[in-house]
């Protein structure tokens, strides 16, 4: 398969589509949030409808407090369910269809996570025309558990991006995927406040509705499968506990061309990034609102400007440093774990706004780390297995940001500014110096194994 895509196209295949998808749920999370909101002050509380749109219109008044404190426990209750419907059932569909598609092939699951999220925001555009209790928006995230949902697609784009490249190029193959991802998060949060405020609720997930179906059809026609099995697919093949069985021993039994020790490695320094980069999320915007008094709006700009950063820093940090400087993948991802935990210690020291953005300057590699460990990981293994150990690291990490929002909060309400330095942010610096270490004996264990194959060689080439 690898040798018949041309260069250029393995650029455009399933990573554009991940970014529209970004993309939708970009322009829609904060605005379906909003609905929410403005849905249970006026329907489960039945407040009067101009007493609730004060939460839109001045959301710092008095009143707007006031009220907002009796609709934030049943809006954070009605979230919190929304979560883990798109997290544990995708999560546990995801130990069945890593291993399958490494059978049958990685396009089918991609095109199911696709279709299912294109239901689900079709149902939302429908169900805001209608004022209807904000429980019943929740029905429509039944097509995205079932279907799979976001952690089926990067389940199924790593694999196919690990199965169509070499393994020199499958850094930089990864690292595009996280640019793109950016990109769509950076176009979502500016587009979504204009459209929902000139066009209302039901256009923005229209929008993202048409989004996700242009995603699913460039994946219907324009990729092609990286498998070729003849035999028929039934529900049988695809909930056959024996795939779970088979993915368990894949992960832990020791054999030829399989690397155990560097694996695990990998997938605990992937959960622990994944961890402060949820819970550094979570508590951002509390964060800089206490301390600088920051609005939403002041906050989108940082947050637009340190994701423009990522995006400059993913593209050239890995361009420079991987393929035009020759580093190793485990070398450049503790550079950018250098990068986030520099960020993090200036995020815990600041005094002023300005010195956000200097963490965020700081910052601008920390983008790198995930994909070169994924790319380490795929190359620790053998092709045929790539799908059930993604299927057990992304598995994992869909269930991860319950952890770490729960971490994080509980930290940053314990330790609160004006306490300073702030430990919240502390706690990051210590889970990026774990990982570095990590890193570090992976090195190691790399060199000491391509030591021992080096010496293995001279010796056959002596023996011949």
């Amino acid at each position: 398969m690898e040798r018949t895509i041309t260069e250029w196209k393995r650029y455009a295949l399933v990573q554009p589509p991940i970014m529209m998808l970004v993309i939708a749920q970009a322009i829609s999370s904060n605005i379906l949030t909003d609905l929410i909101i403005y849905r249970t002050c006026s329907i489960i509380l039945n407040i009067n409808k101009t007493e609730c749109l004060v939460l839109h219109e001045n959301s710092s008044s008095a009143e707007a407090l006031k009220i907002d404190a009796l609709v934030q426990p049943k809006t954070s209750l009605i979230l919190m369910t929304k979560s883990i419907i798109e997290s544990v059932i995708p999560a546990l569909l995801s130990l069945f269809l890593g291993p399958w598609s490494d059978i049958y092939g990685r396009k089918s699951i991609i095109l199911s996570g696709y279709i299912g999220i294109s239901l689900t925001y079709f149902l939302l555009s429908s169900m805001t025309i209608w004022d209807i209790n904000p429980w019943f928006l929740l029905i429509a995230y039944i097509p995205y558990a079932c279907c799979g949902g976001f952690c089926i697609i990067l389940l199924g784009t790593v694999c196919y991006l690990s199965d169509i490249s070499n393994e020199q190029e499958r850094g930089w193959q990864l690292a595009w995927m996280e640019a793109l991802i950016s990109v769509g998060i950076l176009i979502g949060i500016l587009a979504g406040p204009i459209i929902f405020k000139i066009y209302g609720y039901t256009l923005v997930f229209v929008i993202a509705t048409i989004c996700c179906i242009l995603a699913g059809l460039h994946i219907c026609f324009l990729v092609p499968e990286t498998s070729h099995i003849t035999d028929s697919i039934t529900i049988k093949s695809l909930f056959n506990i024996h795939l779970v069985r088979k993915l368990i021993s894949t992960c832990t039994k020791k054999r030829d061309g399989f690397n155990r020790y560097i694996v695990w490695c990998c997938i605990i320094s992937i959960i622990l990034i994944v961890i402060a980069m949820q819970g550094e999320m979570t508590i951002g915007f509390l964060f800089v609102s206490a301390r600088f008094g920051w609005d939403i709006n002041k906050y989108s700009i940082y947050l637009a400007t340190n994701i423009i950063l990522t995006i400059l820093g993913i593209t050239f940090g890995v361009k420079m440093l991987v393929t035009y400087g020759g580093f190793s993948e485990e070398t450049v991802a503790i550079f950018s774990l250098l990068s986030s935990l520099s960020s993090s210690l200036i995020q815990s020291f600041t005094l002023k706004s300005w010195h956000m953005y200097i963490s965020a300057v700081v910052g601008m590699f920390s983008g790198i780390a995930n994909p070169m460990i994924r790319a380490i990981l795929s190359k620790s293994v053998p092709s045929e297995d790539t799908g059930k150990i993604f299927s057990m690291t992304i598995s994992i990490e869909t269930l991860t940001p319950f952890v770490a929002a729960s971490l994080y909060n509980m930290i940053y309400l314990h330790f609160m500014p004006p306490i300073y330095p702030l430990p919240v942010w502390l706690v990051s610096g210590g889970i990026y110096i774990i990982v570095i270490f990590i890193l570090i004996n992976i090195r190691i264990q790399n060199a000491k194994t391509n030591s021992a194959r080096y010496r293995t060689l001279i010796q056959n080439n002596e023996s011949s």
